[in-house]
């Protein structure tokens, strides 16, 4: 008789969207009676931190040929520890390499891989996991079922919740050490990529701007709002790819940065399906636009059909006026 799959696995390089995930697997691993487990790759630091944030177990894998991601490595690490253990699901943070491991873990394991879920839920018997992704540029949404475990999914920031982090729950550590081959690549050095604006994906609050700016000098007047929220600004992509009027790392959208502010002000963007698939994760939206009929307006918490050039100035000082008393 085969063993049955059993436990929730999380995986992420990232320590905060590794929580995310934590949130979640939380979820999956009471409604499955199963365990929840953080895979610590490259480092032993930190592993406690797993446990807060609701982990069960920690399997960490600290051989000193993983202290840097290679692909191939990781690849070989993941795979024999799902191998032995036979998670039930195994969920990767969606970051550029979460995005290349999970392909290729799956690819050893002959399972699924469903890239960049928005969706993950138990079906109606609790067997297998509903998962839905974006497809044909954000207009469409699959749900995907894999029959044949463990079910592989990546996970963007910002699509759940972590949990408060608990000091008094308790958890194992346990060390492994899976057998890797040694990486098919050399790191020679390593160069901080230069930022050229705002890191979006750890904003709390956006202001971004679209065509309804018709003069890139008039982008100050967004920051004027930006800096009155307390928020930081991006953009939709034409003003970025066609315009040139900022950097690529500062429009959002399905091929941009997705974000998930508390608070995002559309100003002057229609909202078309490339550019809400960017921000469907914002917990409140706030649109600015003179067409009525805008797109936008469906998905928008509070909306405001104004000339952008007669409104930005008041909400502007309306705002400071607010915070000043």
């Amino acid at each position: 008789m085969q063993e049955e799959n059993r436990g929730v696995w999380i995986f992420s390089e990232v320590s905060q969207l590794a929580f995310e995930l934590l949130g979640k697997g939380s979820l999956l691993a009471k409604a499955l009676r199963s365990e929840l487990v953080a895979i610590s790759i490259g480092s032993a630091e930190g592993n406690e931190d797993y446990i807060k944030h609701g982990a069960d177990r920690v399997l960490t894998a600290a051989d000193p040929a993983l202290a840097n991601f290679h692909v191939d490595t990781y690849a070989d690490a993941l795979s024999e520890l799902a191998t032995e253990h036979k998670p039930d699901v195994i969920m990767i943070g969606a970051t550029r390499n979460g995005l290349e491991l999970a392909p290729r873990l799956a690819e050893r394991l002959k399972v699924g891989c469903v890239t960049e879920a928005t969706r993950i839920e138990l079906d109606a018997d609790k067997k297998y996991l509903l998962m839905d992704r974006l497809t044909l540029g954000g207009n469409l949404v699959e749900t995907h079922v894999s029959k044949v475990k463990p079910q592989i999914a990546t996970v963007a920031r910002g699509l759940f919740s972590s949990l408060p982090a608990d000091g008094s729950r308790k958890g194992q550590v346990v060390k492994v050490e899976p057998k890797i081959k040694a990486p098919s690549t050399k790191l020679l050095e390593k160069k901080p990529k230069e930022a050229k604006g705002v890191r979006l994906a750890d904003a709390s609050v956006i202001v971004s701007f679209g065509r309804g700016i018709r003069k890139k000098e008039d982008i100050a007047m967004v920051e004027k709002l930006a800096d009155a929220v307390g928020g930081v600004i991006g953009c939709s992509r034409p003003i970025a790819e066609d315009l040139g009027w900022l950097s690529e790392e500062q429009y959002i959208g399905l091929s941009g940065q997705k974000v998930s502010p508390r608070l995002y002000f559309a100003c002057g963007i229609s909202g078309q399906i490339q550019h809400l698939t960017g921000v469907r994760n914002s917990k409140i939206i706030i649109s600015i636009n003179n067409d009525p009929k805008a797109p936008i307006f469906e998905f928008t918490d509070y909306g405001i059909v104004a000339d952008l050039y007669q409104i930005l100035p008041v909400l502007t000082e309306t705002i400071k006026q607010l915070r000043k008393s």
